[in-house]
């Protein structure tokens, strides 16, 4: 039992300790003047409070009337059957009292500290957290040979449960600033945190100093994430992440912004030869293939890059033309980087506003199709037809799909406008003569998405257009980086009787590992080649070894951009398949398209018959 003024000045130290965890104050100040208000208490006591680390070490939060080299002496000792006091108390999860420092075994590796400093004795408790687990120990020292008196013990009682209070409110508030300024996925800083680096760093500049900030988006995460699916997504982050911390100095700071994007903040003398050298290292350590869960995943990664150099630019500022930069190196063909420089601004307004308007024209359904026959040499008609998407915008006129295409694709819209494509040509074709073809050119993007082949299912039975009538096109480009998911959907896509096409064969690097890679059906000759029939030996020469290999393998050929008759008559007498372009015929819009081919009039599309088309 202890007296009413003792019991008085327990509540008044409980009040007093909590009022100071409610303000917020650090952990290590509140220790300490729990520490000071107990010797303040019991003024023959030399109190100390450890706290006990996830490892099962021990180190030192408070002892105000120790000298600091005891303190340091004891920081990262392991607690133990036979570790002191303190050690030994969290190690068994009870109270130890040592009356005797110099004579007990517990302290046989330690007394040599303790005792040159008057202290013979030591009682400590250990400090629970609610779930049972010790979290620290609190300690009184005696500078006589005894144990704990009544007051003491009821002292202690009350000031293991604030200790207790005080570190776990402690471990809370770190989780949640860990939280705040952290990113749970990569374990890297989150935008909170590089947003507050990077203003201090602005803030900070001196004479002769600058500051980088590089902007990283992965290329093709989507078309990852979509497939292998968010689980799988969120390693191949952690990874990227581990990279992106590899290539950076001691002082530059890199931070996850969300979604696939990262940012570095780099300090620097020469701002553009060490941001050019940066960027360099980030993208050769992103292109290297990345092993996730036994799946060989590529990416890669664009960066856009801008500098402050002097105190007054605002990181908004500083963000925006990063950003820039970035859409800058995105449009220059991704995997690559790009430093800001004042011109972009005006490219990069017109790319937004290309954006804007191209969400409005796929929510309208502003896009159109038309068709260009493709006719087989060997009689002079047409076999097949290409669809060809065409956007007519009321200011901009006629864009074309090279121009558009890639930005919709980096909206992530192509799924959508792929699959309207997908199903108008498809109900176009089920209208047409029995026998014609219709050729669908396909992005990358569409074949890794999950659920593509159903979609394309979808299309034909919507439609009643026989599998063996559709023609997919896929260009070499979007295969040299195939994934599983590519393969997967390529095989089932012809184990459905779906026809498939490489097109833009030759402008590649890979093209005789495609063929036999993939079960295509026709090789679509690109027209670079042959527009040069007739002025360049090497572009006819690569002509007609790709139309014997095609022969021997047992594909088709198709030469795209005829417009000559001499270009006609060279590719019939080398024994092309088929052939399309002005020569024959201008793409049509679909109702002149049917009239050609009901008409079955031959001689008029090797004439290029005077009908109204579209272009």
């Amino acid at each position: 039992m202890i007296d009413d003024r003792s019991s008085a000045a327990l509540q008044r130290l409980q009040g007093e300790i909590l009022e100071a965890i409610a303000r917020g104050e650090p952990l290590q100040r509140i220790a300490d003047l729990l520490c000071r208000r107990v010797e303040g208490l019991v003024p023959d006591v030399v109190c100390s409070i450890l706290v006990v680390d996830a490892q099962g070490r021990v180190h030192s939060l408070a002892a105000p009337s120790l000298p600091e080299p005891y303190s340091h002496s004891l920081d990262g000792m392991s607690i133990g059957p036979v570790a002191g006091s303190c050690g030994t108390a969290a190690w068994r999860g009870e109270p130890v009292e040592v009356t005797d420092i110099e004579t007990d075994p517990l302290w046989v590796d330690y007394r040599h500290l303790a005792l040159p400093l008057g202290l013979r004795a030591c009682w400590s408790s250990p400090i629970k957290a609610r779930d049972g687990r010790v979290i620290g120990t609190f300690a009184f020292y005696y500078r006589t040979c005894r144990g704990p008196a009544a007051i003491e013990r009821a002292i202690v009682e009350r000031c293991v449960d604030l200790c207790a209070i005080a570190i776990e409110h402690d471990a809370v508030q770190a989780h949640v600033q860990r939280l705040a300024f952290h990113d749970p996925v990569t374990g890297l800083a989150n935008r909170s945190a590089f947003i507050e680096r990077a203003t201090a760093a602005l803030v900070a500049l001196a004479p002769g100093e600058a500051v980088n900030v590089l902007y990283i988006d992965l290329d093709d995460f989507k078309a990852v994430n979509d497939t292998l699916g968010h689980r799988l997504g969120d390693q191949l982050l952690g990874g990227v992440a581990q990279r992106l911390a590899a290539c950076i100095h001691a002082d530059a700071f890199v931070a996850r912004l969300g979604g696939d994007e990262f940012a570095v903040l780099q300090p620097c003398r020469d701002a553009e030869a060490e941001g050019h050298q940066l960027a360099a290292r980030i993208r050769a350590a992103l292109d290297e293939p990345f092993d996730v869960d036994d799946q060989r995943v590529m990416i890669g990664a664009s960066v856009g890059i801008a500098h402050a150099s002097a105190p007054g630019l605002d990181l908004d500022e500083l963000a925006r033309r990063a950003d820039m930069a970035l859409y800058e190196a995105k449009a220059a063909g991704r995997r690559t980087h790009r430093f800001f420089d004042a011109a972009m601004d005006t490219h990069v307004q017109m790319r937004r506003s290309l954006k804007q308007d191209l969400r409005a024209a796929i929510e309208a359904g502003a896009f159109n199709l038309v068709y260009q026959p493709i006719v087989a040499l060997e009689t002079g008609e047409p076999v097949a037809v290409e669809a060809l998407l065409r956007w007519s915008h009321p200011a901009r006129g006629n864009v074309p799909p090279a121009s558009f295409i890639p930005v919709v694709e980096e909206m992530g819209l192509i799924g959508p406008l792929g699959d309207w494509v997908l199903r108008t040509a498809c109900a176009a074709a089920a209208r047409w003569p029995r026998g014609i073809k219709v050729g669908v050119n396909l992005s990358p993007l569409q074949l890794r998405r999950s659920g593509f082949v159903l979609d394309v299912v979808g299309a034909l039975q919507q439609s009643g257009l026989p599998a063996e009538r559709l023609d997919l096109e896929v260009t070499e480009s979007a295969l040299l980086a195939s994934d599983i998911a590519t393969r997967t959907a390529i095989n089932e896509l012809h184990d459905l009787g779906v026809r498939l096409s490489l097109d833009d064969f030759g402008t590649g690097y890979s093209s005789l590992q495609l063929l036999r890679a993939f079960p295509f059906d026709k090789i679509k000759i690109d027209m670079s080649f042959v527009r040069d029939i007739g002025i360049d030996a090497d572009s006819e020469a690569i002509i007609r070894a790709v139309i014997r290999l095609a022969r021997d393998l047992g594909i088709r050929t198709a030469a795209e951009g005829v417009e000559t008759a001499a270009q006609y008559d060279w590719l019939a007498h080398h024994r092309c398949s088929e052939v399309q372009g002005f020569h024959c015929s201008r793409p049509l819009v679909e109702a002149d398209l049917r009239a050609l081919l009901e008409r079955g009039a031959s001689s008029e599309v090797a004439a290029g018959a005077d009908l109204r088309s579209s272009s």
